[in-house]
């Protein structure tokens, strides 16, 4: 059965807790809101203090895991809230909402102080789908690729793009695998092994041992090479 476009490879709490904000404790963030020289200098050129309050939450949570988030007010109210008693004291974060525009500059900050890049399709996609069909040699089960694939993008410092991208790619992986097992089998096998394997899976013929280790090696040695 082939593979569809929006191919499960999470569940749905998988996906919420990769793609939403993270659940910190009181510790963690002290952490993860902690700032350097050079990242207190950046988010100190932000004008408006709700908007450095909103930079420092969402640099903290780009630690934790590269993806560009889209947290709603009410899921940032709590980190906002400890944030600005630790930068800005007497500080009371309003409700506020922040543009795509407002949100992309203060990623590219972030971006920039992490030295990471955003997703570019153009740019990143294929060199991406030519190391999954490599991987994809090994394993070609669907949630393998997909740790394969977050595993590239954060050693290439690439930030992790939306799932249904992910989800496009591995089937893409995936249906290009199977086709080159395909074609591969098709111009190598030995059309002796083609109707010994035949039968033997229509239960009208047997294999000795050695045979079939032999044909199993041969398989091998084609698919893998």
């Amino acid at each position: 059965m082939p593979y569809s476009k929006r191919l499960t490879i999470l569940h749905e709490a998988e996906i919420n807790d990769l793609y939403g904000i993270p659940s910190l404790s009181l510790e963690e963030k002290r952490i993860g809101f902690a700032l350097n020289d050079l990242e207190l200098d950046v988010i100190q050129s932000i004008r408006a203090r709700k908007y450095k309050c909103y930079a420092i939450a969402l640099l903290g949570y780009f630690k934790i895991k590269p993806i560009q988030l889209s947290p709603t007010y009410k899921e940032l109210q709590k980190d906002l809230a400890f944030i600005a008693e630790e930068y800005f004291p007497q500080f009371k974060v309003p409700r506020f909402s922040v543009s795509r525009m407002q949100k992309a500059r203060i990623y590219d900050k972030i971006l920039s102080l992490l030295n990471f890049e955003a997703w570019d399709a153009k740019q990143h996609q294929e060199p991406l789908i030519s190391h999954l069909q490599q991987v994809a040699k090994s394993w070609i089960e669907p949630r393998f690729l997909f740790d394969a694939c977050t595993e590239y993008l954060a050693r290439n410092h690439i930030a992790i793009p939306k799932y249904t991208v992910l989800q496009r790619i591995i089937s893409q992986v995936i249906r290009l695998e199977r086709q080159r097992i395909s074609d591969t089998l098709k111009v190598t096998i030995s059309d002796e092994l083609t109707s010994n394997l035949a039968e033997l899976v229509d239960g009208e013929n047997s294999l000795t041992v050695k045979e079939l280790k032999q044909g199993v090696l041969c398989i091998n040695g084609i698919l893998f090479a």
